[in-house]
């Protein structure tokens, strides 16, 4: 006789039992939203997916008393995180792009601490240096550009001396080795940031939609290029009444250039410090968004303007990699973008043709 006893059960039966207490917490907090996960199986999980609760949270993570160190929500992600139950701890990470945005952009204008923010970011350092260990992240990459003919010992050239010869594959750090912070300072605030989103991106195909939605939308005010790129816009229009309009024609070319430079300037100020530790975590969420499955036509959308807003980035900074990666990334995105041409069936008929004959001469000889 079968039952449903499986040796799983009173595994998942434990793990609700933890999570249930730690997500009625939330509801001192929320109010009396978060109670619809009580009917669930797993109700780590339909909080997780709960789009209506997900977005309460982010509109609490924006407040302008949010992320000090006696803010509840902040409080209950740290703690949260540190239960050590997987499903809640992605229910944590799915936050990293708007606790990372709210807390990268305040910093950039603000010398106020938010320990509150800071809580969770080495909470998931912590976690992730444990895993990892002392030891760095290091993957070899084939040398395509190897120059052929050149000896292993080495190469004598015209003068006499011996040239090294060429390494058959490449070392590239993926992720640095990681020293236990106990505090965040400015110049480990890049790496500490960077470690959250490189965990947020081992968990990438279960964080929900608008997780990924409101990481591309910060990318877009990290890079600084938004309100830029709408001053572009607004000056290419009026430029155009401009050329109709002669005989005001310098008193508005110099208002435009006005208004556009001062636009660069407060674009400038607004930028968030994207050293390359950060970048490439950036832009592998990016890319994941931009080239990985989803049915959601606004996440590529949006995925595509950050993939250009940080290509521009990179640009202004001239920052050889990042000018590289991002602009792969784009070009990758625009070749999504373009319809793929469909063969008539007579193109079909002629190629066949033409390798057939072809096919006849060569056996013919």
């Amino acid at each position: 006789m079968f039952t449903d006893e499986s040796p799983n059960k009173p595994s998942l039966q434990n793990t609700v039992s933890r999570a249930q207490p730690v997500i009625d917490s939330l509801s001192l907090i929320l109010g009396p939203i978060a109670d619809s996960n009580e009917h669930s199986d797993n109700p780590a999980m339909s909080l997780l997916h709960n789009q209506t609760i997900s977005r309460d949270i982010m509109c609490r993570l924006r407040l302008a008393t949010s992320g000090s160190g006696t803010d509840d929500l902040c409080r209950w992600l740290y703690d949260t995180f540190q239960s050590n139950i997987a499903d809640l701890q992605l229910v944590v990470i799915s936050y990293i792009p708007t606790l990372a945005g709210v807390y990268l952009s305040r910093c950039n204008s603000s010398k106020e601490t938010f320990s509150g923010f800071e809580a969770v970011f080495l909470a998931l350092y912590s976690h992730e240096m444990v895993i990892c260990g002392a030891e760095a992240c290091i993957i070899r990459i084939p040398n395509n550009i190897r120059i052929p003919g050149a000896s292993e010992s080495g190469k004598a050239n015209s003068k006499g001396k011996a040239t090294a010869a060429e390494p058959d594959s490449i070392e590239a750090i993926v992720s640095p080795a990681l020293e236990p912070c106990n505090t965040v300072r400015a110049t480990k605030r890049g790496l500490i940031v960077s470690i959250a989103f490189d965990l947020y991106y081992n968990d990438i195909s279960l964080m929900p939609v608008c997780s990924k939605i409101e990481f591309c939308e910060f990318c877009i005010i990290w890079a600084g290029q938004d309100e830029l790129a709408g001053a572009e816009r607004l000056d290419k229009e009026e430029y155009n009444v401009q050329e109709e309009e002669e005989e005001n024609a310098k008193e508005k070319e110099e208002e435009l250039d006005k208004k556009k430079e001062h636009k660069q300037k407060n674009d400038r100020c607004n930028q968030v410090p994207l050293p390359w530790e950060l970048f490439q975590s950036v832009l592998r969420i990016s890319g994941h968004c931009l080239l990985g499955p989803t049915n959601s036509k606004e996440l590529k959308e949006k995925a595509l303007k950050a993939a250009k807003c940080l290509h521009a980035r990179a640009l202004r900074d001239f920052h050889s990699k990042a000018m590289l990666a991002s602009r792969s990334l784009v070009r990758l995105g625009d070749m999504i973008e373009e319809p793929v041409p469909e063969l008539q069936p007579s193109e079909i008929t002629a190629d066949l043709s033409e390798l057939e004959a072809l096919r006849a001469s060569i056996f013919s000889r």
